[in-house]
C-alpha cells in the first residue's frame, strides 16, 4: 500500500529475534524507515523502538520512503 508519498506495510514481529533481524535491516537501509500505529511514529533502527512497538500496538506497520517490500517481506503481513 502507498500513502502518501511514502510505502506503508503491516507486519508481524513474533519473536525478539524478528525485532532485532527487523532493526539490523533497518539500520542498513539507505532511506528512512519508521514503524507506525496511526498517528504514532518509532525509529525501525532502533531494537527499543522495535520492542516497544511490538509489545504496545496491535497492529504494526513499517514505512519508509522507498519501497522497502523486498527488504522485509519476511515480516509483511498479506
Amino acid at each position: 500500500m502507498r500513502s502518501a508519498y511514502r510505502y506503508l506495510y503491516r507486519v508481524d514481529l513474533v519473536t525478539g529475534s524478528d525485532v532485532i533481524e527487523f532493526a539490523r535491516i533497518a539500520a542498513r537501509s539507505e532511506g528512512n524507515v519508521w514503524l507506525v500505529n496511526g498517528d504514532k511514529r518509532l525509529n525501525a533502527r532502533s531494537i527499543l523502538g522495535v520492542y516497544l512497538a511490538k509489545a504496545a500496538w496491535h497492529d504494526v506497520y513499517v514505512e519508509a520512503d522507498y519501497d522497502c517490500y523486498f527488504e522485509f517481506r519476511k515480516f509483511i503481513v498479506e
